[in-house]
């Protein structure tokens, strides 16, 4: 596996504020330069114009009711983190498209519904585009959908059966009857469908050198990806990554220079990064709580139905006894025996061996 050893002296090394921290990754893409560095080496993608949505602002997390996390800066409530933009992407035959880019990045699972729930309503967006009328010949403006690429940054593994570092999505348009492939654009389809790409940072270590060496997009991408490399932080300060300075291409030197310029246009960074690992422990307090109680509640119910279980036997035992009883007692009458020698031999009353 890939294993890259902290040797050398520290002019080979590069210090960068941890990128997996909210403030750090939003203070890296609020560069356009950046941000499209990023965005195109994640897609593959030639991006000539990029725009963060201004209205895009991150979600409230809902927060565990026995604690309160604000950010130091703003004194807002910590909150969920995505970022939306729009670019313009060169295609292969080069005209221009315009898309929607949304990033959503996590620290631990969480809900996901609420990433549902939030590519639902990019997925809604649309934009105006002139076109020429074929009966009139005169320009009209019409509304059509923008593609969305939804991307998600986790710092936990969602798969463990190719552990891979990015999972990606094809649309596949397939006829069930012929059981051929679209190949061209079909615009009712594609409106209506979209590819996800999903880092599964974890899985850095799980790539080989050769799965990417003879790749441009590839060796491209896995040095992006290198830049969260969680086993590389600082001993005296987790906040902190120590990466070797050769593993990074010079594409990239406009992003490394942007984060390590982070701390000095943000004095209150370590502070903020301190309230993101509070909330984050917060949450994984509040999940083992919730953890240990469900535990106890499946002792609960296990031990409340081996008492059922018990009871249900001693109720079929004693219907067997009783059964022994009535057939023991009916046997006697039968045979002559008087009702009162019956009751001392049974205890059965004087009316349950009258009916019987």
């Amino acid at each position: 596996m890939s294993d890259i050893k902290n040797t050398g002296s520290e002019s080979e090394y590069i210090i960068i504020p941890n990128p997996i921290y909210d403030v750090v990754f939003r203070y890296l893409m609020d560069d356009p330069e950046s941000a499209m560095i990023v965005l195109s080496t994640l897609i593959n993608e030639k991006i000539t114009k990029l725009h963060l949505e201004p209205l895009t602002h991150t979600e409230k997390k809902k927060k565990p009711e026995d604690f309160t996390i604000e950010d130091p800066k703003t004194q807002d409530d910590i909150r969920l983190f995505h970022l939306d933009f729009t670019a313009t992407v060169e295609l292969p035959d080069g005209t221009e498209e315009l898309i929607m880019i949304e990033i959503q990045k996590a620290s631990e699972p969480d809900d996901i519904f609420r990433f549902k729930r939030y590519i639902s309503k990019n997925f809604q967006k649309k934009q105006e585009k002139e076109i020429i009328d074929p009966e009139t010949q005169a320009v009209i403006t019409i509304n059509k959908p923008i593609r969305l690429i939804p991307i998600f940054i986790l710092n936990f593994r969602i798969e463990n059966e190719i552990n891979d570092l990015l999972i990606k999505t094809d649309r596949i348009k397939t006829g069930v009857f012929k059981n051929k492939q679209l190949q061209k654009y079909n615009e009712f389809i594609d409106n209506l469908s979209y590819n996800i790409w999903v880092v599964q940072l974890p899985n850095l270590y799980n790539i080989e050198q050769a799965e990417y060496e003879n790749d441009e997009y590839k060796s491209k991408l896995y040095a992006l990806l290198k830049l969260f490399d969680q086993k590389s932080k600082v001993k005296d300060n987790e906040h902190r990554l120590r990466l070797i300075r050769k593993f990074f291409p010079g594409f990239l030197d406009r992003v490394i220079k942007r984060l390590q310029s982070a701390s000095i246009d943000n004095p209150s960074l370590e502070e903020q990064m301190h309230a993101e690992d509070e909330y984050l422990q917060a949450l994984i307090d509040r999940d083992n709580k919730i953890s240990y109680y469900m535990e106890q509640l499946d002792n609960t119910k296990e031990q409340l139905d081996n008492e059922k279980e018990l009871s249900q036997e001693k109720d079929k035992a004693l219907n067997q006894k009783n059964n022994i009883i009535l057939s023991f007692a009916k046997m006697l009458k039968e045979n002559g025996v008087s009702p009162e020698e019956i009751h001392k031999k049974t205890q059965l009353s004087l009316d349950e061996i009258d009916k019987l």
